[in-house]
């Protein structure tokens, strides 16, 4: 809406040329702060305020918002609170002659600032969408005189503008928090990549496949193999509870602790216990992780600690599948005093024969449509198929199989796998 044509012709050629100009200015300016800045400075000068103050719509958290300097911390209110907040919930102008005599005026920041309000135009700032997307306010004209109906004319013909040049200094703000959120999962994920062993061990007297897929861009499934003093292998493998970042630190902590314990302690049970020590400082009371640790000794005995996990299933090339494992224990994390014991596998492994760690993103995988874990007997029947062909075509044989059961869909959960053939 344009000023009206009855006011003094010099006053409204001056006054249009200012709006025309602050017009172009607020297009070019994409930075949301300097963008408020400079509004503000434009409607106290046009319409010839004290000051002024520019209110933005959060409509995510249904409030407005303002700042009382460049860089100090926003000020917040609900909608509908205050002149300003019924002006945006309604999207209706307010001019305000004796702030004192008007029941909607708050004088509480007159008394804690010292300052004195008299006259308010408030208006809002609707896109082009018919969406309020701030409020714009001013106070007390420098004449000492109400504001006018061509105060409002002046002030509105900036208003549709200024609405504009906020909304899309918004959307560049919200693709610049995308493209940084992005960059900043991708480096996470790269850190998290790093720590993960790039490639398998090369042992002489095993031979390791391994598999990994996060189903975001961080993931909570951890895997690690750690050469035992005196001979031997460790073979890591853990799930925390949930995925994303979260559970992407705290498997790096896990991580960080549990090399740290394997450089003092020999005993796997006792390494074990310790780690869950530590963890359960830093975890919150849902949080949890399950772990087992499967110590590979050079003349093919093996033992395990399984925290809450899947304990090692073992496959002999001569007769098949050991009998089932058994937990040591609760998932980490659950109980600081809980305390874990390694198991022995009966039978030491000889050539050919396999071990496999996994995660539970493997035998629960869903396919397409109703609730269809892909299981473990599945699973078995792949092993038993590609035993005869060593440690790289299980994993392979594995991998293949379940991505044919999701049928193309992303998988649910992270996937881990650490297939372990004796040499």
């Amino acid at each position: 809406m344009l000023p009206s044509m009855d006011t003094d012709p010099a006053r409204l050629a001056h006054d249009l040329q200012t709006i025309m100009r602050i017009s172009r200015s607020m297009g070019s300016e994409r930075n949301l702060d300097r963008l408020l800045d400079l509004i503000v400075a434009a409607v106290t000068d046009i319409v010839a305020a004290d000051r002024s103050s520019l209110f933005v719509v959060d409509r995510d958290r249904a409030e407005l918002w303002t700042r009382i300097s460049q860089g100090a911390a926003p000020i917040r209110m609900p909608l509908g609170s205050g002149i300003a907040g019924v002006v945006a919930a309604n999207a209706s102008t307010v001019n305000i002659a004796d702030a004192y005599h008007d029941a909607r005026f708050n004088p509480e920041n007159d008394l804690r600032s010292g300052y004195t309000t008299r006259s308010i135009l408030c208006m809002p700032l609707t896109d082009h969408e018919g969406a309020v997307v701030g409020v714009i306010q001013a106070l007390n004209k420098r004449s000492g005189e109400p504001f006018n109906d061509y105060d409002e004319q002046v002030l509105g013909a900036l208003c549709g503008s200024a609405a504009v040049a906020i909304s899309n200094a918004q959307l560049v703000l919200r693709d610049l928090e995308r493209q940084r959120l992005a960059r900043d999962m991708e480096l996470a994920r790269q850190i998290q990549l790093g720590l993960l062993p790039a490639a398998p061990p090369q042992h002489q007297h095993w031979r390791i496949a391994t598999y990994y897929q996060s189903c975001d861009r961080t993931g909570g499934d951890y895997f690690d193999f750690i050469p035992v003093r005196g001979g031997g292998l460790d073979a890591v493998i853990g799930d925390v509870s949930g995925h994303g970042i979260a559970a992407a630190l705290l498997m790096s902590t896990a991580r960080a602790f549990l090399r740290a314990l394997h450089e003092q302690i020999d005993e796997p049970g006792e390494i074990i216990t310790r780690l869950n020590r530590l963890l359960e400082e830093d975890m919150h009371d849902d949080g949890f992780m399950s772990l087992v640790l499967c110590r590979l000794e050079d003349d093919g005995h093996v033992s395990y600690v399984s925290a809450g996990h899947e304990p090692p299933l073992i496959h002999h090339l001569a007769d098949g599948f050991a009998p089932d494992g058994e937990s040591s224990g609760i998932p980490l994390g659950m109980m600081d005093d809980a305390r874990y014991g390694a198991s022995c596998v009966t039978r030491p492994l000889v050539k050919g024969d396999l071990l496999l760690l996994f995660t539970d993103g493997i035998f629960e995988a869903q396919c397409e449509g109703e609730y269809c874990p892909w299981g473990m007997d599945p699973l078995r029947e792949v092993i038993a198929a590609k035993a005869p062909e060593g440690a790289s075509a299980v994993c392979a044989g594995v991998i293949n199989t379940l991505k044919q059961h999701l049928a193309g869909r992303p998988p649910l959960d992270d996937l881990t796998l650490i297939v372990v053939e004796r040499l």
